[in-house]
């Protein structure tokens, strides 16, 4: 793949996710807790998280003060979050081949020859609104504590990543790779469109989640829960999809006949 390229495929690997593993620095308080001694250089600590995406692609979280990695991440707020493929895409990174297996009757697809990325940055807490309604929009359930005194969110100030898209696949990503750029309207726009498209064109959704996006097809009235330059987000209870658009949009004006074409091609 070229680089433009590659950097698209690992933004919707990303964007396609709904969870994340994070790693963080071990505090010194809680080293003691499990009665390590603090003159320990490093002491790595992953956890399990939801995520959300900022317009450029920026991962939001949403975490307690009163949980462990919220105090690791207030001593060193360099972390890391791992991202693997929760739909198989093969559009974007491509299946590896049967024939390579040693014994092609027991065969079952190695999860190790699927794509996973991990991104580097500085995590910081953010008051922006339109952060907190795009993660509430894409983990409904959240709004059950979501808004408990100790819950912020968090946005990843994107340092640098690496992919790896499967076997012998792999590429690494400096700052500004993994983001985008150049767009405008989205966080004035966004939730309107999204209710709009929800409240009066449920056929259309229902027809991208049967025709268009990736992934097992469930009956049910799917809502769209995010509008990005890059594509949009559908749920159904537990289940989320995504589609992305063939080039990255500017302007949200120019949603409007995007779906309207989207509308007509699902109908086929």
């Amino acid at each position: 793949m070229k680089n433009e390229k590659i950097s698209f495929a690992s933004r919707q690997l990303m964007r396609s996710s709904s969870k994340c593993y994070m790693a963080t620095k071990l505090s010194n308080q809680n080293k003691t807790k499990m009665g390590l001694s603090i003159d320990e250089t490093i002491t790595p600590y992953v956890t399990f998280l939801m995520v959300a995406f900022d317009y450029d692609c920026s991962p939001l979280v949403l975490l307690s003060n009163l949980s462990e990695h919220t105090k690791n991440i207030n001593e060193n707020n360099t972390i890391s979050l791992m991202f693997y493929e929760e739909i198989k895409n093969k559009e974007l990174f491509q299946q590896f081949p049967k024939r390579y297996y040693p014994n092609p009757k027991i065969y079952y697809e190695d999860p190790m020859s699927r794509p996973r990325i991990t991104v580097v940055g500085k995590l910081k807490k953010t008051k922006n609104s339109n952060h907190k309604k795009r993660f509430l929009l894409r983990h409904p359930a959240s709004n059950l504590y979501a808004n408990f005194s100790d819950m912020n969110i968090y946005k990843l100030h994107i340092q640098g990543g690496h992919l790896t898209g499967g076997f012998a696949q792999v590429n690494w990503f400096k700052k500004n790779e993994l983001t985008i750029k150049d767009f405008k309207n989205f966080a004035s726009d966004e939730e309107k469109i999204i209710a709009h498209m929800n409240d009066h064109h449920q056929e259309s959704i229902n027809l991208f989640s049967k025709n268009l996006v990736l992934g097992k097809h469930r009956k049910g009235d799917w809502k769209i829960t995010g509008i990005d330059p890059e594509g949009f987000d559908i749920r159904l209870k537990d289940s989320l999809r995504r589609y992305y658009f063939e080039k990255k949009i500017k302007d949200t004006s120019e949603l409007r006949k995007i779906f309207v074409k989207l509308h007509y091609r699902a109908k086929i």
